[in-house]
């Protein structure tokens, strides 16, 4: 018979107190010992930092917040549900992970095994070793303060290939993992150049003129041939405008000849 067995289930194991004499009373429960004190206890012993379990004979050490409110009324089942809980968040795998049902079936016996070994308290050490390596292995969170055996080296996730499905080797039976292709991300400029060098002072530009080869442009203002292409458009563009319509006037205009009354333009028919 375990010592929590022998202390009466309404009573606080290390001031004493009950509810007869202390109406009101809580009590919590920590997941490492699972020792249960009243709510009084948890702040007078834990409120200023980490310390050991007050219950005599226990030397775990806790935080306030590992304490918790009571589920379960035995405490036993309470134990048992939250080992299985932490395992399975661990050892947490699919049917459709594994080759056939065979395998998944192992896994299962597997996950039973390991959680009937911390509940029953038989191979902690190396059950919980297993748990870590397995978690590490997989870049799971691991709790830093679980037991191991000693000499045990943890694998790391750097050392393993990531197309293995498990790299710790603890279950049979998964499928390789099928690595996603790397897609180039998508670029909305087409592969064109995104610097921005015209906004850069520079000796000279090109400059790319319409029906013409590009040329040099000097930085201090134009290339004195482009200048002076420009100049000339400006000064004679608007020549040839009118050309055409003088010619037609004239052509249609009788002039008359001095001295002759004739027409210049007429043709004599005598």
């Amino acid at each position: 018979m375990d010592d929590d067995e022998l202390i009466p289930p309404n009573k606080c194991p290390v001031c004493g107190s009950d509810p007869r004499t202390h109406p009101g009373l809580r009590f919590k429960i920590n997941t490492k010992c699972y020792h249960r004190i009243c709510e009084g206890c948890v702040d007078r012993n834990f409120s200023s930092g980490k310390a050991e379990c007050p219950v005599g004979g226990c030397h775990v050490s806790l935080w306030k917040r590992e304490w918790r409110t009571q589920t379960f009324e035995d405490l036993k089942i309470e134990r048992e549900v939250e080992i299985r809980k932490k395992v399975t968040k661990i050892l947490d795998r699919q049917e459709e992970e594994f080759e056939s049902k065979r395998y998944y079936d192992d896994f299962l016996e597997l996950r039973e095994e390991m959680i009937m070994n911390l509940v029953l308290r038989m191979d902690v050490a190396a059950t919980n070793r297993r748990l870590k390596d397995y978690a590490i292995a997989n870049g799971l969170k691991v709790d830093a303060n679980e037991t191991t055996e000693a000499g045990s080296k943890p694998l790391k996730k750097k050392d393993v290939d990531p197309t293995v499905a498990d790299p710790s080797g603890l279950i049979k039976g998964l499928k390789k993992k099928i690595m996603p292709v790397v897609v180039a991300p998508y670029d909305p400029f087409m592969g064109m150049p995104r610097n921005r060098d015209y906004y850069e002072v520079k000796d000279s530009y090109v400059a790319r003129a319409r029906g013409k080869p590009a040329e040099a442009m000097v930085a201090a203002g134009y290339d004195f041939g482009q200048y002076m292409d420009e100049c000339l458009l400006r000064a004679f563009a608007g020549l040839g405008v009118f050309i055409q319509d003088e010619m037609a006037a004239k052509d249609n205009a009788a002039v008359p000849v001095p001295g002759t009354g004739e027409v210049k333009g007429e043709d004599d028919v005598f």
